[in-house]
């Protein structure tokens, strides 16, 4: 089955919504299902007529869970106008963390068949959980992106009308709280301090970061994010990994001799297939593994409960994944192989030579190089799809983006594939993506053992 991604080449508009409601028809505030108004000294009274209304189904819908994944990926990957900014690949997965926990939380603190990530209180009775979905990714995404209100809106009305579910029901309300619980509590996780100034302390010596030539001026990417409160790890720096290799080493000079050789703009030895595949892996995380997840997820008999769980767990994961990463890589500071190559000649070690005009295939990125960002994304995304539906995936991978088809039978495929791609593209040393994929497992495992974990029947909560 071809998989339906969203690049940031597909922002979708934001405009026409994706159950063909025109943004034009966007309703405001708390607008409900056959717009009825709240405003006004009858609004009382309309509104306990309007809970007594049956209300007929517009379509044959999705789950809610899956629905509102497509609305959230396709805000999260939006670049502008349709968004004031376009969002770095770790701000991608604390949004969509946000977004799959509030609708986490507001399911299973209705079924109570899975721990709440955070309490949203006693559900009422005769809450639907699937109008709490619909209410908390609703919530959740107008918070993460008030610029798309009306818009979002629109997709509410639309999303309750296709199951037939009116925006009285009980679950809407106890929705709504969920994902204001998460909101609040992120609302202070020091994301938002994360851009600023920077410099490493030694920048100009040979192995360490600096920003590149090719780019003067440029700010060092969310030197911050790696204080970002984590979801569920109990610190940044809890899987931090040992050091790059020693610029004198043996294995410092086999990266770099792979990647002088085959990552070089104008490489004889990389094939077009693997120019392919550098090209492929520049999408984000999010971008590339999100429609896995939702290949996979189809092929389970997953009730709403475990299906939200599941969402959840994953950005969960890569979220953390994000925040270690970062923390490891203003850590070490360790300069990236353009900066390398050029400076070859400097490093100490006698089995390197410097090239003053070495250029990597791909841009070099503004931030330190070890450990990879993308390989501790991907493999912390690829293990908590193992954990949730074991390593067999069930069913063929496959992602299409910017034009170019990858396959892969199991997810470590997709991971070792990942680990090349950024070695191909000229812009990490081999060392720093396997140190990536390493940590992005460790994550994964912690996050899966301490989050949202199976409740004892008939309990609210449990941990």
């Amino acid at each position: 089955m071809r998989l339906k991604t969203f690049g940031r080449h597909l922002a979708l508009g934001l405009g026409a919504v994706l159950f063909g409601l025109a943004a034009s028809s966007a309703v405001g505030g708390a607008c409900g299902v056959g717009k009825v108004s709240h405003s006004g000294p009858a609004a009382g009274r309309v509104g306990v007529a309007a809970r007594n209304l049956r209300v007929t189904p517009t379509a044959q819908a999705a789950d809610p869970v899956t629905e509102w994944n497509q609305h959230a990926v396709a805000l999260t990957l939006a670049s502008p106008p349709a968004v004031p900014a376009a969002l770095s690949p770790v701000q991608q997965t604390r949004v969509m963390a946000i977004a799959q926990v509030a609708v986490h939380d507001a399911v299973n603190g209705i079924t109570r068949e899975y721990a709440t990530y955070l309490s949203p209180g006693p559900a009422p009775e005769n809450a639907s959980p699937e109008a709490a979905a619909v209410a908390a990714a609703h919530h959740a995404l107008r918070g993460l992106f008030a610029g798309q209100a009306a818009s979002l809106d629109a997709r509410y009305a639309d999303s309750l009308a296709s199951r037939g579910l009116s925006e009285y029901d009980a679950g809407i309300e106890y929705g709504r709280r969920a994902a204001a619980a998460i909101l609040a509590a992120r609302a202070d996780d020091l994301s938002a301090q994360a851009q600023y100034p920077y410099s490493a302390p030694g920048a100009g010596l040979p192995g360490v970061w600096a920003p590149v030539s090719a780019a003067p001026g440029a700010q060092a990417l969310l030197p911050g994010w790696g204080n970002v409160t984590p979801f569920v790890m109990r610190s940044g720096s809890q899987f931090r990994p040992d050091p790059p290799p020693a610029l004198d080493s043996e294995q410092y000079a086999k990266d770099y001799n792979e990647i002088k050789l085959i990552g070089a703009s104008d490489s004889p030895a990389r094939t077009p297939e693997q120019t392919q595949i550098a090209q492929f892996w520049l999408a984000s995380p999010t971008a590339i593994w999100n429609p896995v997840l939702r290949q996979v997820a189809a092929t389970r008999d997953l009730g709403l409960s475990a299906r939200a769980r599941a969402f959840a767990l994953f950005y969960l994961a890569a979220s953390d994944a994000s925040v270690a990463c970062w923390e490891a890589k203003y850590f070490y500071n360790f300069w990236r192989p353009q900066a390398a190559i050029r400076g070859g000649d400097s490093d100490g070690n006698g089995l390197t030579a410097g090239d003053a005009a070495w250029l990597p295939l791909h841009p070099t990125p503004r931030h330190p190089e070890y450990p990879s960002g993308h390989t501790a994304n991907s493999s912390a995304m690829a293990a908590a799809l193992a954990l949730l539906f074991g390593d067999d995936p069930g069913t063929p991978l496959e992602v299409t983006l910017s034009g170019i088809t990858r396959r892969w039978a199991t997810y470590e495929e997709a991971v070792e594939e990942v680990i090349d791609a950024r070695v191909y593209s000229g812009i990490h040393f081999r060392a720093a993506d396997e140190a990536g994929a390493r940590m992005g497992r460790q994550v994964a495992h912690f996050v899966s053992t301490h989050a949202l974990r199976p409740c004892t029947k008939g309990r609210a909560r449990c941990s």
